[in-house]
């Protein structure tokens, strides 16, 4: 079982979004959560092999762009969306269903342990050891949408825990963008419903950053020093990286990870080396 904390409303690591909720909860915490800026990737578990490479480029781009990506880690587009991000070295945030330390799906258990060990983050509300039952899903889905900046319905059919996330979302203020699909095809009848009720639509991946660059403002990579620029050549240890980089423990390793997953840097034991 991974270790875990519980965060209160009032704790300096409660994410900032969830304030405007009606009544926050506390939530169980394992991994690492940071100030970045995040948006949610969600859809249908029921996607197509389209649905999944378009929600893995999302990822991808999101991770690059140093955006938290956030989703429920259920299959299909979410788990997609989180294995595009960490296939980067993007910091990744899974909100559960239950219990923190309960790994469902089954199948999913890989992503799971990779979220923790690349800096992300797992997050619940129910307490260790809670079932997955069907009804806690739709409460989970209002977290997702309050720790986001903004949500992307991926696909989603006419029915499903996508549309409650987005309903959610619009209810907060959250902007929700949406890919279209073909009008008979049944994965996209949902997010071709939202679109006609006023959704942004999406065209690709460089149609979602230029939207969400829009929407939130710039991407965190923007502006910043090229990552690994200032890790000496001869290297350093794991431990010196929050003085190298004036943060903290926590934000060391996803900006750890980040640069891992770009190639600009290696581990050799302890140390950290430029590549």
């Amino acid at each position: 079982m991974a270790e875990h904390r519980l965060v209160t409303p009032d704790s300096p690591e409660y994410p900032v979004g969830l304030g405007d909720l009606e009544d926050p909860p506390p939530i169980y915490v394992s991994g690492y959560l940071t100030d970045a800026t995040a948006v949610s990737v969600v859809g249908t578990r029921k996607c197509t092999r389209y649905g999944s490479d378009l929600a893995r480029s999302f990822g991808k781009a999101l991770g690059r762009s140093g955006w938290t990506t956030v989703s429920g880690l259920a299959r299909g587009i979410d788990a997609a969306g989180h294995a595009g991000t960490l296939a980067v070295g993007g910091h990744a945030v899974a909100v559960l269903g239950c219990g923190i330390d309960v790994r469902y799906p089954a199948e999913n258990r890989d992503l799971y342990q990779a979220i923790l060990e690349k800096g992300g983050a797992l997050v619940s509300e129910y307490p260790p050891g809670t079932r997955p039952d069907r009804w806690r899903f739709p409460a989970r889905n209002r977290l997702i949408a309050a720790m986001s900046a903004a949500v992307v319905v991926v696909e989603a059919g006419e029915k499903g825990g996508a549309l409650i996330t987005a309903r959610l979302a619009a209810e907060i203020g959250r902007p929700v963008l949406v890919v279209p699909g073909d009008v008979d095809r049944p994965a996209s009848a949902g997010c071709n419903r939202l679109i006609r009720d006023g959704a942004f639509p999406v065209l690709g991946t460089d149609d979602l950053l230029e939207e969400l660059e829009l929407l939130i403002g710039p991407p965190p990579s923007k502006g910043t020093d090229a990552p690994g620029s200032d890790v000496p050549d001869g290297g350093i240890g794991i431990e010196e990286l929050p003085s190298l980089w004036d943060c903290t423990p926590s934000e060391a390793l996803v900006r750890l990870a980040h640069m891992e997953g770009e190639g600009l840097v290696r581990r050799s034991g302890d140390r950290i080396l430029p590549v």
